[in-house]
């Protein structure tokens, strides 16, 4: 059977099942929600992983990479491919100065004060082809 993920290069991995490819980590540093736009155009600047067509994941995206069961190695509910980041914002906006992320420890996507709350962004693109 196929593995789900596929680790391309070091920086980025396949999801086969949606298509969609991910950054294998998340940002480095923490940030409140609106800044991981900028974040995610800085990855469009220098070509991040060799691509220039990054974006924000919505909520759907994100929460596909949610598993049913807790990794044992890392204590995430993600594939243990990815780097160990626990809560990652969505693109959603979810309401008044509200947006939506996903807690990879927990297993689910809360919403939350976008300025009140620092976490990291994984950005995502469609697989070529």
């Amino acid at each position: 059977m196929e593995e789900r993920f596929e680790l391309k290069g070091t920086q980025v991995v396949l999801d086969r099942q949606t298509g969609l490819v991910w950054q294998r980590g998340a940002s480095r540093d923490r940030m409140v929600w609106k800044d991981g736009f900028a974040y995610v155009d800085e990855m469009n600047r220098i070509r991040y992983g060799g691509y220039n067509d990054w974006r924000y994941p919505s909520k759907d995206e994100l929460c596909s990479l949610i598993q049913s069961e807790e990794d044992r190695t890392t204590g995430l509910f993600i594939d243990s491919l990815f780097e160990r980041q626990r809560n990652c914002w969505t693109s959603s906006p979810a309401g008044h100065h509200r947006a939506v992320y996903v807690d990879f420890y927990y297993g689910d996507a809360y919403i939350i004060e976008e300025n009140y709350a620092n976490h990291f962004v994984r950005a995502v693109r469609s697989e070529e082809g």
